[in-house]
């Protein structure tokens, strides 16, 4: 069954086992009205979600399916 609620009600934020191609700390997955990036807590960068696809983890990929987007 698909929900409608297009994110309500979900976390605005996760931790992720993916590395920071910068410092090498785990980077955190974050998201506002208008879009999905990846932060470093460490060095305080951000990246674009696109950028690290080929290592998604599962922490990434579960935040992702509750974000509303056109994935065609």
């Amino acid at each position: 069954m698909y929900s409608t609620s297009y994110g309500f009600g979900q976390p605005r934020a996760a931790q992720t086992t993916i590395p920071c191609r910068t410092c090498g700390t785990a980077l955190r997955v974050e998201r506002t009205c208008h879009e999905v990036f990846l932060r470093c807590t460490t060095c305080r960068t951000t990246h674009d979600v696109g950028e690290y696809v080929a290592q998604m983890d599962e922490a990434l990929e579960s935040f992702m399916e509750n974000v509303y987007c056109d994935r065609t």
